[in-house]
Order: structure tokens, then sequence, then C-alpha cells
């Protein structure tokens, strides 16, 4: 376990668990009934997605074993599967980003593989179109195991029709912190950098550059061509067009919360968890004592947000920060916030991660009993 606290190259990273912030008394909490949640007709399932993409027919899958490719039509659930493992044409080792394509064939999909470091491009069902190389300096370089370790998530890509907005890194990520180093660019499919719309260090705090782990950082997505970037150093939702321009910023009024040792202890259970493997619990490892002695290691109080999703140019959502349901503080509950100020916070049951949002309601992957994934939507009765 003392790898787990590791100076260098900590596998306790920066991220977090604690309950949400305290609501404010104007913000309306609908809870979702897990009844509400229907599985899409679709029959395949998943290990751990990794990505989704909507192209007005067709949601595509991004998982993180093979087949790594799914297309589903969200018309009558059919499915076409492919992407085996490998580096040879048209095969992954470690793809991260899925989005729509423009090109000669209509619905075709670009995949961003960091394993092979190249992006390819197939048709809907399945045949490669091409592949190049990356870019050597957009390269994103980062710990393989990040996703498992961290609510940061430096390797979005997404696409505004003639170009990508991405996340530029020169460094490292080995930890949350890191993406401070980095800034949001527009790029081209090899994801050479282009123009910079924003550095995210001026939307973090001083603080976030410490040693001390669950740092607060900005999250950001795109929709109908505008860009949409939490900061949490002013506590706003922000919309930037394609040239940086800040058009409109939301305040969300919340009070990030206290972390707790009770946070920590169940932090430090799941890297326990991932280095020791299933038979973790023999170990008799002393959490609650382990968290007290490195209580200064982690920030006082968590961040507001560990995630966003836009679901139109004018709309988007916040994922709040919360241990009860995921140890990385990746919480069931969203914050729905307007351009225009309004607002509303909306509780998904267990087992269900929306991804795709749109005005009548949200796709997503269902965590299901026999231990896979499926895609699965929620049905909005009424949108703000």
């Amino acid at each position: 376990m003392n790898r787990l606290l590791a100076g260098s190259a900590p596998l306790v990273l920066a991220l977090a668990g604690c309950s949400p912030g305290g609501p404010g008394h104007s913000v309306e909490t609908r809870f979702v009934d897990a009844r509400e949640v229907e599985l899409l007709p679709a029959t395949s399932r998943f290990v751990s997605v990794r990505d989704l993409a909507f192209d007005g027919e067709s949601i595509w899958v991004l998982d993180g074993a093979p087949p790594f490719i799914t297309r589903v039509s969200v018309r009558d659930g059919g499915s076409d599967q492919f992407g085996g493992e490998g580096q040879g044409p048209g095969e992954f080792l470690t793809p991260w980003a899925i989005q729509p394509a423009d090109g000669p064939v209509d619905g075709s999909i670009r995949v961003w593989d960091q394993g092979n470091d190249r992006v390819s491009t197939f048709d809907p069902r399945g045949n490669l179109l091409g592949s190049e190389r990356l870019s050597e300096d957009g390269r994103i370089r980062a710990r393989t195991d990040l996703r498992d370790v961290s609510y940061a998530d430096p390797f979005r890509v997404r696409s505004t029709g003639a170009e990508l907005v991405v996340g530029h890194f020169p460094g490292r990520i080995d930890r949350t912190a890191d993406l401070m180093t980095g800034s949001l660019q527009r790029a081209d499919v090899r994801l050479e950098p282009g123009p910079e719309l924003t550095r995210f260090v001026d939307h973090m705090t001083k603080s976030a550059s410490g040693l001390r782990e669950w740092a607060a950082v900005p999250f950001w997505d795109v929709c109908e061509g505008a860009v949409v970037l939490w900061s949490p150093v002013s506590a706003e939702v922000v919309w930037l067009d394609l040239l940086g321009e800040v058009r409109a910023r939301t305040p969300v009024e919340e009070k990030p919360a206290p972390v707790s040792l009770e946070d920590i202890e169940t932090y430090l259970s799941w890297m326990a968890r991932l280095e020791l493997g299933p038979d973790y619990e023999d170990a008799r490892i002393d959490y609650s004592s382990m968290a007290k002695s490195n209580r200064d290691r982690f920030a006082e109080r968590a961040p507001i947000a560990t995630d966003l999703r836009c679901q139109s140019g004018r709309e988007a959502w916040l994922r709040q920060f919360d241990t009860s349901s995921d140890p990385l503080g990746r919480g069931q509950t969203w914050l729905q916030i307007s351009a225009n100020g309004t607002r509303r916070r909306v509780r998904f049951p267990d087992g269900f991660t929306p991804a795709l949002f749109t005005e009548e309601g949200a796709f997503g992957v269902l965590e299901v009993p026999e231990g896979f994934q499926r895609l699965a939507w929620w049905k909005e009765e009424s949108a703000i």
C-alpha cells in the first residue's frame, strides 16, 4: 500500500469523494425512478464504455474491450459491431474517443486510438475508409489507467464539423491537477494543435497546483458550434464561441462540501482494490488510520463538478461530486443549467450514467445485474 501514496507517481490521484454541495433553495430536484430508465432494443453488451456519439440516426459506442465499436440504430435497435485488438488496419489498442466524420460516406465515424497513435475512419458497416498518424504535438501522454483512478478526462474530442475541439497538454497527465498545464484548442483530425480558445490554468484556483489530491478542474463540451466550459475558479458555466470569445456566463450557486475521513477511506479502499486485486480485503488494511494519517494530502473541500455535458448550445449538465455510489466521486446527481440562468437538479438511479442529453431525455449506459453494460434511455417528461 505504500505505493498508493508514492510521491512521484501516486495511485492516489486528484479525485475524490463526498456528498454533493448543499442545493440552493430555488433549485428543484427531480428524482428519476429506476423504472423510468429503459433499455434500448439492441442486445449488444459492453464491458467499459468510454465514449458515445450520436449522428442523428444511430448511437456509436466506444467500448474498452473488443469489439471496440458498436453502431446502434435508435429507430429499431439494429446494430453492427467491429474493431478487433491489434496493430493492423482497422484494429485498436487503446481507443479513447469517437466522433461522427464528414466525408464521402454518410454516417461514417472517426476513432482516435492512443495505443496505435492514429485516427481511423469507418463507414456505418465498419469498413475502414482510411487511417492517419496522430500529430506528435497533439498526442496525449497520460497513464493508461487514468480513467480508473480519476474523474479527469483529457481524452475528450469534439467535432464542430469543419474541425475539432480538443484539450492540448504539453506534459504528461498522471494526476488530476496535471490538467492545469493544458489548454482548449481547435485542431485537425490528426489533433495537430491550432488556435487556442482558453487556458485551463485560468479556470483553476492556485491551490489546485499543489500536491493535495482532488483538484477542482475545468470540464468542457461542444454543442451546436458552442463551447461550454465549467470554470471552478469562478464557479460558472461559461459559453464560448469558436474564437474563444465569451458569449454567456451562468453562476452555479453551490457550496463545495467538506471532504470527510469517510470519503478518503472510500477512495483508499478503491485504490487498494485496483492495486491488490479482488482479494484486497485479505490484506486487512486499516483505512481509517490511513485516512487520518494522510488527511493533509487531500483537499479540505471537494470539487463541485466531476463532468460536464452540453444538451444544446444554450444548456449544459454538471455532474456533481458524491462518493456514495462511486469511490471516485462521479455522483448520480446532475445540475442542469441554461445560459439564461434557469437550473434544476436531477438525481438518476444508481447504475445509470447519462452521456448524451437531448430535449427528450438522455441516452446513457446502464450497469445490469449480469455484470455488463447496456445502452439505456431516460425519457424526459418536462424539460426546463
